[in-house]
């Protein structure tokens, strides 16, 4: 029973490790496994320390061998490589030509690594000695030219004793602490990921590559490293030894943080532009690709320790998920908000258009009557019936009833007693009979004329009767008759 109790169950016991945990490259050189075709899985990354090309714009390929650099740009020539030379084997005498400083411009190959930490060590050293500091870490997908791709040391190894080079050991050590992976021909630019100026890169370094914060730094960029980069021989294995020590020297929360927190900054570092290219269209490959590098991070420091706390892996795979979903959720919004100014810009813009359109045709419209003809005259209208005065018919009709004696007595008068007469009758008429527009407007022609007739006929009547009356009977009818005669 005290056996059973002191022997840990199955669930209880550590997980083991996987065949890309066992393919994990050390800090330094090599383990059991020395073929790229071995360690691809465990490694699934490549870097290359370089300086940018003039010309931007071009590239595809990325990277070019020296032997192919003048003329690789021709479809015809990497069509002949592809089939004839790059499916050749690669041979001891291949890998000295390209190590061999001297020879190296007629060597097909480009030199790649395994191992961030010694892109990062190699460009810092590059940055300090050279007068240019554009120095860059190119990240190439590794399994994209795993055709053609391998390890230098791999080659040397091929050597016989009595093949090898005068400096084939020095040649030997510096592709195990490189990690050196050989590319034949060429590196297409679908296979890099990410290319990264050293600088951004320095500012997201966990904190066992650090000695300063961030806000000690000084004038040179380069303060707050961790190690002396300054010595004339800089050693890449001394290097590696201090950041190992620094990090098991830190409490168990710091290192924690460190291989969680730092491990996924960085990797974000090294794989941004991938990332925010491919965070909203695939989410699990673009995530998937930020996890492995930040797991490659997270063992360098000590290998031992990450695998005592399986943990790590959950926690980065899970601060990855929620980077990319806020990322992608940020982007949502910000999609959002320009599609809503993008829709008001397009509505001010249609309305301004619709007031154009109105003014445009307000302008037409005076401009069609300013230039149209003057209208033709319209039709002479026939002439109202003429509107008969009443006491103008009663006084002609008077006159025309007396006798000549009367007729030629008012004949002899002057023009200046007919003139009052004609005013008198005038203004009398203006002022009871209404104007002959007015009683056009009133009564329809045929009904006026009619009650005209009959008015004067009355009107004459009754004139002659009373007349006739007074003669009659009036007592002094000679004299009146003697004075109208």
């Amino acid at each position: 029973m005290a056996s059973k109790a002191n022997t840990p169950s199955l669930a209880e016991s550590p997980p083991s490790p996987t065949t890309a945990e066992l393919n994990t490259l050390p800090q330094y050189g090599f383990g059991a496994q020395v073929t790229f075709e071995g360690l691809i899985s465990g490694n699934p990354f490549l870097f290359r320390v370089h300086t940018p090309r003039a010309n931007p714009a071009k590239q595809d390929p990325y990277f070019v061998g020296p032997k192919y650099s003048d003329e690789f740009a021709s479809a015809t020539f990497r069509s002949h490589c592809a089939s004839s030379e790059s499916t050749a084997p690669c041979t001891y005498a291949d890998v000295i030509q390209h190590l061999d400083w001297t020879t190296r411009s007629s060597s097909p190959y480009i030199s790649t690594s395994f191992s961030f930490a010694w892109s990062i060590w190699e460009a810092i050293r590059r940055y300090h000695i050279n007068v240019k500091h554009d120095v860059e870490i190119a990240v190439i997908d590794a399994r994209a030219v795993s055709d053609r791709a391998i390890t230098a040391v791999e080659l040397l190894m091929k050597g016989t004793p009595k093949e090898r080079h005068k400096d084939h050991w020095r040649w030997y050590r510096f592709a195990l602490e490189s990690q050196d992976v050989l590319v034949w021909g060429h590196i297409p630019g679908s296979a890099i990921l990410a290319s990264i100026p050293l600088l951004q890169i320095l500012s997201k370094l966990p904190s066992y590559f650090l000695y300063h914060d961030m806000s000690d730094a000084r004038e040179s960029p380069l303060f707050k490293l961790g190690w002396d980069y300054t010595r004339k021989k800089p050693s890449y294995r001394q290097f590696c030894q201090a950041m190992s020590d620094r990090f098991l020297q830190l409490p168990v929360d710091r290192r924690l943080r460190d291989t969680t927190v730092g491990s996924v900054r960085l990797a974000l570092a090294f794989l941004r532009p991938y990332f925010h290219k491919h965070v909203s269209e695939d989410f699990t490959g673009a995530t998937a690709r930020v996890c492995e590098m930040a797991y490659v991070i997270a063992q360098w420091p000590s290998q031992w320790w990450a695998r005592e706390h399986p943990e790590m892996r959950d926690l980065v795979r899970c601060m990855v998920h929620m980077v990319g979903e806020e990322m992608r959720e940020a982007r949502r919004v910000q999609t959002l908000i320009d599609v809503t100014k993008m829709q008001e810009i397009v509505g001010g813009l249609e309305q301004l258009s619709r007031e154009d359109e109105a003014r445009n045709h307000r302008r037409r419209l005076l401009a069609d009557i300013q230039l149209s003809p003057e209208p033709s005259p319209s039709p002479t209208l026939p002439p109202s019936p003429t509107i008969y005065n009443p006491k103008e018919l009663f006084r002609l009709g008077s006159v025309d009833i007396v006798t000549s004696d009367m007729t030629e007595s008012r004949s002899t008068q002057t023009d200046v007693a007919e003139e009052p007469i004609i005013e008198d009758s005038a203004i009398s008429t203006s002022n009871t009979i209404p104007s002959s527009d007015k009683v056009c407007n009133v009564l329809p022609p045929s009904k006026l004329e009619a009650v005209t007739r009959t008015a004067s006929c009355f009107l004459t009547g009754l004139l002659v009767g009373s007349f006739i009356a007074l003669c009659v009977l009036s007592p002094d009818r000679r004299q009146l008759a003697h004075h109208l005669t």
